[in-house]
């Protein structure tokens, strides 16, 4: 198990493009990696654009960005706002525990 683990995890964070990373693997984004990227395919697009700008009938494309903040269970607002940012958002875990404990 640990094997297949490392491989995975290392498969998932080196070489999976995330579609919600705009392409971007997480060690890129984690890294600043994906910055460089980004300004060398917003250059190639915007040759394209120059060279060919019919093909373009949106307009000028623009090269994407990996979201800002990527989060897998975001923390409500109103959890937030009651001063509570800390703690886990996991909103099955109530009913784990009581399985675990009646179980």
């Amino acid at each position: 198990a640990r094997q297949w683990c490392e491989e995975y995890f290392d498969w998932y964070n080196f070489q999976h493009h995330h579609s919600t990373l705009a392409g971007f693997t997480p060690a890129q984004v984690f890294t600043g990696q994906h910055q460089e990227t980004i300004v060398e395919k917003q250059r190639a697009l915007d040759h394209r654009y120059e060279t060919n700008p019919e093909r373009f009938v949106n307009g000028r494309p623009i090269a994407k960005v990996p979201p800002n903040i990527v989060e897998i269970n975001p923390m409500p607002q109103e959890l937030i706002d009651d001063g509570k940012q800390n703690l886990v958002n996991f909103p099955t875990l109530s009913s784990v525990k009581d399985r675990m404990v009646g179980g």
